[in-house]
């Protein structure tokens, strides 16, 4: 019997405008209500939840962030698990990467950082609410040189295949960092943080077995969660290769693929 169900946001629970609809949310309440600990589990930082998320925030009380850099506990503000970049590879990274044709964004104690005033404008114009509390830097790899905050992750958002194949070659030599790409950006975060890790130490704590684990997600960032659970679904909207590791797939998000899980795959059990 499923027992927690942890789901990714960005192209699983959110349709491809960051929205959370109306389907999705009456399916997570029936799973809260069969007894179901909901967990969100995300790339975006604590500060950039979906908004529409927060204003049902009785739906959840442990949250997975950054990637898995952070373990929330809402009910108490504190943290259960935290992982981030160290700072000497921080530095490595910036003098590695800085000199690409790249725009970055990065999460430092729990905040999310953009570089620039006109890139925080561009979010807030594809995001709404969702990217009010952004905060720009006016050099954000400069900040990262010099900040003594905890930098979960950093993004960097790039164009064409070329790009992506330098960072790609680069990020070889970093072993100590997992470097999740999409076609055009990619997350770079502590091998000691995955959501896959953050997951298994809320298991502990909850004292669960990985047979009462559910997660859904669509995303290369999304594997190491399925590797924890002992039921993996796939969005129809992840790529192939990320299907392959599910134990299921269902709808795509952008036809309430959750919803359908929930109902045909998790509250069936």
């Amino acid at each position: 019997m499923i027992k927690l169900l942890a789901i990714d946001m960005d192209g699983t629970l959110l349709n491809s405008f960051s929205k959370l609809s109306k389907v999705n949310l009456s399916a997570l309440y029936r799973a809260k209500e069969a007894g179901i600990e909901i967990v969100p589990t995300t790339g975006r930082t604590l500060s950039c939840l979906p908004h529409t998320l927060q204003e049902h925030s009785d739906l959840f009380r442990y949250v997975i962030t950054s990637n898995g850099a952070s373990l929330y506990d809402t009910k108490y503000k504190r943290e259960l698990f935290s992982s981030s970049i160290p700072r000497y590879l921080v530095h490595e990274l910036v003098f590695a990467l800085k000199k690409e044709p790249v725009f970055i964004s990065a999460h430092i104690d729990h905040e999310y950082w953009v570089d620039g005033a006109l890139m925080r404008l561009n979010g807030r114009l594809l995001f709404g609410k969702d990217a009010f509390q952004t905060k720009a830097s006016k050099d954000l790899f400069e900040q990262l040189l010099n900040t003594n905050g905890r930098v979960e992750e950093i993004q960097l958002y790039f164009l064409g295949k070329k790009t992506k194949a330098r960072i790609q070659t680069i990020l070889q030599s970093f072993p100590e960092v997992y470097g999740a790409f999409t076609s055009n950006y990619v997350e770079i975060f502590s091998r000691s943080s995955s959501k896959g890790k953050a997951l298994d130490r809320l298991r502990e704590h909850l004292n669960l077995d990985q047979s009462e684990i559910a997660c859904i997600g669509d995303g290369e960032n999304d594997v190491l969660m399925f590797e924890q659970a002992g039921l993996a679904i796939c969005m129809k909207n992840g790529e192939e290769k990320i299907q392959e590791k599910a134990d299921k797939t269902t709808l795509s998000n952008n036809q309430n693929g959750v919803a359908y899980a929930i109902d045909q795959y998790i509250l069936t059990e």
